[in-house]
């Protein structure tokens, strides 16, 4: 009868549920990543709709909850209030997991109440009924928005992706404005974003920040002009290292036209904005005409690059769109590369004399310059695919330094197993204790019945002796590592701090982060393997908590269990970096002025030039300043950071025991590859970047209600133009 009372109390309370979520009076649309592709375990962009029946205007909570890595789950709460009979997009940004199953999303009102429910599937093993698409580490992801003209969607079908690791797919969405995101995370997975021609008036202020900051810290962007102009305060404007100039009529002849990929048959008439660049920019080429007037332009703007091109190419002539694909594909690979920057590889010397290395032991110490490009589908026909399979994600340069810097913060005492001797030895004292100590006792003072009585004390004492034992051996104080990285470039308002944070939970409580900048982007992080698989998927087993609003995704929850480490990372721009420096050529010489702007001493530092030459300076002590001179020595530092063997997979180079951070392991993990590409092609511009490491630079922000140690390294990279 008890069983038949469970069974019906089930049924009903599934036929109510089910019932309420038909009855629901929201109606909720999503949208994931650009156009349904994203990059695995990093930000993308989620779109939602609400619309409603409601009578009257409702406040709640949007909650979004999805499996970002194989350890974390990240949960978003978004406040919003909902107008009757008018609908409500709220943009926000997420992480999902490589084969992520699917995403919860949840509709709360002030009292903490459902109110709707539902989890999106994401994940099938059959591809075409995918909700999204994972783009591998050897693919181009290109973003489009505004103008669709000139065979620029069906570009994806007449190109592929080149890079270091071979050959992949060009995969190209569009979003319409409305859709764009409004924080510069929305932006992170894309490789380049196009804006053709798009009416500016559609975007709103939040949107246009956005893919300023985005590009400020190391994206790449292509503009395209045309019929709406680009006033001067746009942040897109202010943005580019050119000054669009009033439209008129230009020639393009033949050899311009030649060298576009185009039908160069005859010459052609275009409306154009010419371009001029501003002053004091130090980085950018320009394509001019034979009137010098410039018709297309690329440049760096802060870690990221931008091409301009000043007309729209659609508006030539009709015979002209049977070469767009190599029109697109040339402008395009003029911005994702730069002719004055030179990869770095060589292979080991495995081998002795002149024997050649075998494929299995050949391996390519990567430089930090590494990036993805494009080329003709016909002329990667005879080259070596390296594409991405449908179940399967390898992981790339940047996951592979994260697992360093993981692997560093993980490196603590408290974390390392016990030796299996203090189980042997426990083991054995047990044993004897309950075998021949406990028999010989109990026999002299004839009470061999007790026997029962004092296995159960033994045991239990024992028990009980092994707890408090490991929490004395191993539970330790609570800890908060942390690697940041500061990027800034001198005379320019743009720099980034990314910070890589492990927090060591002696014993289990909910944690709280207090001190946070309105600006961060907080998201947890965790060791991945060289190679996923979609049918062999990690539980998620740890939770993080993040308000979204605001421009920012700050933690108001971390629920941490004994003995383990809760791994964030923090990404935001930032006012200013704590150093300043100038650098000065005499001669074969170089003479540094180091000024160092905090109270913690710097604990050594260096000067990077082009081809791997720097001077090392330090220490300098704080709210000082010092000068150094000295000449220029070879240093291979950041070469030998990413090892990529013959099979395609990265990992760290090692020269030593891991408790010790190689900080140049840091420039390339998450967050920093693409400003470090950037520095690169800045040092073959002829800059110099300044690298310091502070000793125990201060925190900003700290644990809530807890006393806790802190372990922070901060790394800065000052980009100066020397004299």
């Amino acid at each position: 009868m008890l069983r038949i009372c469970l069974a019906l109390l089930v049924i009903f309370v599934l036929a109510f549920a089910s019932t309420a979520s038909a009855d629901s009076p929201f109606n909720v649309d999503c949208f994931f990543g650009w156009g349904g592709c994203y990059r695995p375990m990093e930000w993308t962009p989620l779109e939602i709709g609400i619309s409603s029946t409601l009578a009257e205007p409702f406040a709640g909570s949007l909650n979004v909850s999805a499996k970002q890595d194989g350890l974390n789950t990240l949960n978003i709460t978004h406040t919003f209030v909902l107008t009757p009979d008018v609908p409500l997009h709220i943009p926000l940004v997420t992480k999902l997991a490589f084969a992520a199953d699917k995403c919860s999303v949840r509709i709360s009102d002030q009292r903490g109440r459902t109110r709707w429910r539902h989890d999106f599937e994401l994940w099938d093993f059959s591809p075409g009924k995918r909700t999204l698409t994972a783009i591998g580490e050897n693919d181009l992801f290109i973003g489009v928005i505004g103008q669709r003209k000139f065979g620029l969607l069906s570009l994806s079908k007449e190109s592929a992706c080149k890079s270091e690791t071979g050959l992949g797919k060009v995969h190209l969405q569009d979003k319409l404005p409305r859709m764009v995101p409004w924080d510069w995370t929305g932006f992170v997975s894309l490789d380049l974003l196009i804006l053709y021609d798009p009416d500016w008036n559609l975007f709103n202020q939040n949107q246009l920040n956005a893919t300023a900051e985005w590009v400020s810290n190391g994206g790449k962007l292509l503009l395209i002009l045309g019929s709406h102009p680009l006033l001067g305060e746009n942040p897109i404007a202010e943005l580019l290292p050119f000054e669009v100039q009033q439209a008129k009529e230009i020639t393009v002849n033949t050899d311009k036209l030649r060298n576009w990929g185009l039908n160069a048959t005859s010459s052609e008439s275009v409306v154009s904005r010419p371009l001029k660049p501003k002053p004091g920019v130090h980085c950018y080429k320009t394509d001019d005409t034979d009137n010098g007037e410039c018709l297309f332009g690329t440049g760096y703007v802060g870690f990221g690059r931008v091409g301009v091109l000043a007309f729209d190419p659609s508006t030539m002539t009709e015979f002209q769109k049977t070469n767009s694909a190599q029109f697109w594909i040339s402008r395009i690979a003029a911005i994702l590369e730069d002719s004055d920057i030179k990869t770095a590889e060589f292979e080991t010397k495995e081998q002795t004399g002149n024997s050649r290395p075998s494929q299995r032991n050949r391996k390519v110490y990567l430089g930090l310059g590494s990036h993805r490009s494009i080329t003709p589908a016909e002329e990667a026909k005879d080259k070596p695919d390296n594409r991405q399979y449908d179940n399967r994600y390898d992981i790339g340069q940047a996951q592979a330094g994260s697992n360093a810097v993981m692997e560093y913060l993980y490196s603590i005492s408290e974390l390392r197993p016990l030796s299996i001797w203090w189980v042997i030895l426990l083991l054995t004292l047990l044993a004897v204790l309950l075998g021949p100590v406990d028999y010989i006792v109990l026999k002299r003072m004839n009470r061999l019945p007790l026997t029962w009585v004092t296995s159960a004390f033994w045991i239990i004492l024992f028990s009980a002796g092994a707890y408090y034992g490991v929490q004395a051996l191993r539970g330790g104080k609570m800890q908060f590592r942390i690697v940041s990285v500061l990027d800034g470039i001198k005379h320019s308002n743009r720099a980034w701090s990314t910070g890589y944070c492990g927090l060591f939970a002696p014993y289990s409580d909910d944690y709280q982060l207090k001190d946070l900048d309105e600006k961060q982007w907080w998201s947890g992080i965790a060791p991945a393997q060289e190679q996923l698989y979609a049918y062999s998927q990690q539980t998620g087993s740890r939770n993080i908590y993040c308000f979204q609003h605001d421009g920012s995704n700050l933690p108001y929850s971390l629920p941490i269990n004994i003995w383990t480490m809760q791994c964030l990372m923090n990404e935001s721009p930032i006012q200013q970096l704590p150093i300043d420096a100038s650098v000065e050529r005499r001669g074969d010489e170089i003479f540094l002025t180091i000024v160092n702007q905090l109270e913690s001493p710097i604990k050594r530092g260096y000067v990077l030039f082009d081809k791997n030459q720097a001077v090392s300076f330090g220490p300098v002590s704080g709210y000082s300043t010092e000068e150094f001179s000295d000449r220029p020595k070879p240093y291979t530092g950041w070469e030998r950071t990413i090892i990529r063997s013959s099979d395609g997979r990265y990992r760290p180079y090692r020269d030593g025991s891991q408790s010790e951070l190689k900080n140049e392991t840091a420039y390339s993990a998450l967050g920093c590859l693409q400003r470090t590409q950037a520095i690169k092609a800045y040092l073959a511009k002829g800059a110099a970047v300044v690298c310091a490491e502070f000793d125990q630079a201060p925190v900003s922000f700290a644990i809530k209600d807890h006393s806790c140690e802190y372990n922070h390294t901060q790394l800065v990279r000052l980009v100066v133009f020397p004299k």
